[in-house]
C-alpha cells in the first residue's frame, strides 16, 4: 500500500504505532487529572474517540502490515486499550462504555514519573485533534472526528518525531517491526511475548489476546 511519498514502509509503520501510543500516554495523564470524568456522558464519548483513534491510528497500518507480510510489535499501552475494546466487543452483548474506560483508565502507564520518557512524550503540545483535553461530557462528538488520510496521518508522525526531546531514547523502545513472514495475518505481536489476534472487518474490530 502506497501514499503520495511511495511505500509505506516497515520503519513507518513502526512510527505511527509510536505515535498512536504517545497519543494514548497524553490522554492517560490528561484523564487521570480531570474531574469530568464521572459526568453523565462521558464514558460514552470517550469510548466513542478511543473508536476514533483505533480506526485513524491503528487498524490502517496494522492492515498494511498484514499485506507487507511484517509482524508488528506493539507498545504495551496501545496493546493493552486494543484488549480492552476487543475483549467487550467479543463478549458483551451491548456495550458497557463505563466498563471500557475505567478498564483503560486503570491500566499501567509511567506517565505520572518525571524520571521517563513516557512523562516527557505525554506532556508534548500540540497533538492532533487532542480530543482529552475537551469536557467531554458536553462536547458534541461528532463535530471531533475528522477523517485522515495515511498520508495525512503520516505527516502527524513525521513532525511528532521532529518535536521530540533529544534525550527521548525511541531507538531502544520495543516498537520495531520485524520483517519477515507472518505465522497468520491476523496475528500482532506485543513485545512480551503475549499476542492480539485481530480481525477487522467493514469498521468493526474483533480479536482475542492469548499467551504464546
Amino acid at each position: 500500500m502506497a501514499y503520495s511519498d511511495g511505500q509505506v514502509t516497515a520503519g513507518e509503520i513502526s512510527c505511527v504505532l509510536f505515535y498512536a501510543n504517545s497519543r494514548l500516554l497524553a490522554m492517560r495523564l490528561y484523564v487521570d487529572k480531570s474531574f469530568a470524568t464521572s459526568l453523565p456522558g462521558y464514558a460514552e464519548a470517550f469510548h466513542t474517540l478511543m473508536k476514533w483513534e483505533m480506526e485513524t491510528f491503528v487498524m490502517p497500518f496494522i492492515n498494511i502490515s498484514f499485506l507487507s507480510r511484517c509482524s508488528a510489535a506493539i507498545p504495551t499501552l496501545l496493546h493493552d486499550v486494543i484488549a480492552i475494546m476487543i475483549a467487550h466487543t467479543l463478549v458483551d452483548r451491548q456495550l458497557d462504555v463505563t466498563e471500557i474506560f475505567m478498564e483503560i483508565k486503570a491500566l499501567d502507564a509511567s506517565v505520572h514519573c518525571h524520571q521517563s520518557d513516557e512523562y516527557d512524550i505525554a506532556q508534548m503540545p500540540d497533538y492532533f485533534n487532542a480530543w482529552w483535553k475537551d469536557n467531554l461530557a458536553s462536547c458534541k462528538v461528532s463535530d471531533m472526528l475528522p477523517r485522515s488520510s495515511v498520508q495525512d496521518v503520516m505527516q502527524l508522525v513525521e513532525d511528532h518525531f521532529a518535536e521530540l526531546l533529544d534525550h527521548v531514547e525511541t531507538g531502544l523502545l520495543p516498537y520495531m517491526l520485524k520483517l519477515g513472514p507472518i505465522c497468520t495475518p491476523e496475528t500482532v505481536m506485543n513485545s512480551d511475548s503475549s499476542s492480539v489476534t485481530i480481525l477487522i472487518k467493514g469498521d468493526q474490530m474483533y480479536g482475542i489476546e492469548r499467551e504464546l
